[in-house]
C-alpha cells in the first residue's frame, strides 16, 4: 500500500511538471497554434470584407485590424496589378471576369448577381432575368391608364420594368404642340436606346444585400480600431523608452534602441499599405 502510495505521488509529481512544461510551451507557441485558424478564416473573410467595401471607413477599419495582410496584397496585384506581378503570383492567365467576382462589388457583362438559397451569389455570364415594377397604388391618371391588364387585388399592379417606363412616358406627355429635333427614326431609335441603357447590369449586392448600417456605427467602429493600434505604438515606445522594459531582462542597445523604432515603423507601414490596398479595390 505504502508502495502503490509513493508511486501515485511520484505521477502526481510529473503530471504537474508536464503540465508546467505544456502551459510554457502553448503560450510561447501561441501565434503558430493560431496561425492555421486564422489562414483558413482569414482569405475568405478578408475577400469578402475587400469586397463589400465601398467608402473610406471601411478601407480605415479594414487597415487597423488586418486580418489576411497576403490576401490583400495578392487581391491588389490580380485587381490592378502589372502582367510581370500577375505571373509573380501564377495568376498570368486569369481573366478579368473571375477577378470581378471574387473581388469587386461590381456588375459587367461578364459578371452578375443572381439570388441563390437567401443570398446573392456572383456568378460568371448573363442571365436571362425578368425586372418587375410593383405599384403599391395604381390610383394615378398615367398607371390606372396603363396598368389596366396587370392590377392585382386592392389597386395594385406588378409590371415589366420596361413597359413601366415607357408608359409613364407615353402617359405623362402633354398632349399640345411642341418642338421637336431630328426625324421620327432618330427620336424612336434614342428612345429605345436610352430604355436599353436603363439598369443594364443590376447589382442587388448594393441595393438588397449589403445592410447598411448608421454612420456612427462604422465611426465608433473606425475609432476604436484607431485607438487600440496606437495604444500599442505607445505603449511600445514608453515601455522600452521609459519604463525600461525588456524581454528576458536583456538590455542590450538592439532592444532598447532599435527594435521598438522597428516595430512602430513596420506596424505604420503596415496600416498604410492594407489602406492603400482596400482602397487600389474599391
Amino acid at each position: 500500500m505504502v508502495r502503490l502510495s509513493w508511486i501515485f505521488s511520484g505521477f502526481i509529481a510529473a503530471a504537474r511538471a508536464d503540465d508546467d512544461d505544456g502551459l510554457s510551451d502553448f503560450s510561447n507557441d501561441l501565434a503558430t497554434d493560431l496561425a492555421p485558424l486564422l489562414v483558413l478564416f482569414g482569405d475568405a473573410v478578408t475577400k469578402q470584407f475587400l469586397r463589400e467595401s465601398t467608402s473610406y471607413l471601411d478601407y480605415l477599419i479594414f487597415a487597423m485590424g488586418p486580418i489576411g495582410i497576403l490576401t490583400a496584397m495578392v487581391s491588389t496585384i490580380r485587381v490592378c496589378g502589372h502582367s510581370s506581378l500577375r505571373a509573380f503570383i501564377g495568376r498570368s492567365q486569369e481573366g478579368e471576369g473571375a477577378v470581378e467576382a471574387e473581388l469587386c462589388t461590381s456588375t459587367s457583362r461578364d459578371v452578375c448577381e443572381l439570388f441563390n438559397r437567401g443570398g446573392i451569389a456572383r456568378v460568371l455570364g448573363r442571365p436571362n432575368f425578368l425586372e418587375l415594377v410593383y405599384a403599391p397604388r395604381a390610383g394615378t391618371e398615367w398607371s390606372g391608364h396603363f396598368f389596366r391588364h396587370g392590377e392585382v387585388s386592392g389597386g395594385r399592379s406588378l409590371n415589366l420594368s420596361r413597359l413601366y417606363f415607357e408608359g409613364a412616358s407615353k402617359v405623362g406627355s402633354s398632349t399640345g404642340w411642341r418642338r421637336t429635333e431630328g426625324t421620327v427614326l432618330e427620336r424612336s431609335t434614342k428612345k429605345q436606346t436610352s430604355t436599353e441603357d436603363f439598369a443594364p447590369n443590376p447589382n442587388l449586392s448594393l441595393n438588397v444585400g449589403i445592410v447598411k448600417r448608421p454612420k456612427w456605427v462604422y465611426m465608433v467602429i473606425a475609432t476604436t480600431g484607431v485607438s487600440l493600434q496606437v495604444g500599442v505604438l505607445v505603449l511600445a515606445g514608453v515601455g522600452v523608452w521609459v519604463l525600461g522594459w525588456n524581454l528576458n531582462g536583456g538590455r542590450t542597445s538592439a532592444s532598447r534602441h532599435y527594435a521598438p523604432v522597428m516595430f512602430i515603423a513596420g506596424t505604420v507601414l503596415m496600416c498604410l499599405g492594407m489602406w492603400s490596398c482596400a482602397y487600389l479595390i474599391g
